[in-house]
């Protein structure tokens, strides 16, 4: 019976590595990212950080680590979906900088976005060092 609701629902146990449905460490794809001089449209408080991704029911799942006095903060999902960033980041309010509107904020967002899901493309445990993606 859970069989066929799995499948029902897209979810084949047996087809699908675990990493896929329920990533850990290992599964992460990592890349250090930092304010260039000058940048005006920079989305985050921190001035450096980390973009992570990992498969997470088969699809690409996006976070930004700021980087805060040297020491990491904590995982900032980033997304092209307000109402599920918005969500997933609740009681975070010290991560994007100041924005007039939600159209402002996915024009900052959306590159890094894009950025993450591509990161999502390299094999799991890839530590991309430069700005390559």
């Amino acid at each position: 019976m859970w069989t066929a609701a799995l499948l029902a629902i897209g979810i084949d146990g047996a087809a699908m590595p675990a990493g896929d449905v329920f990533p850990g460490a290992e599964d992460f794809r990592l890349q250090k990212i930092h304010r260039a001089a000058g940048e005006s449209e920079w989305p985050f408080v921190a001035e450096s950080g980390t973009l992570l991704c990992a498969m997470i029911l088969r699809k690409p799942a996006v976070y930004f680590v700021p980087e805060v006095g040297g020491t990491p903060g904590r995982a900032f999902v980033i997304d092209n979906d307000i109402a599920k960033m918005a969500f997933a980041n609740i009681g975070m309010t010290d991560v994007l900088e100041p924005y007039d509107n939600f159209e402002q904020l996915l024009k900052r967002l959306i590159p890094y976005v894009t950025m993450g899901k591509r990161l999502c493309n390299q094999p799991p445990g890839t530590n991309v060092s430069g700005s390559e993606l």
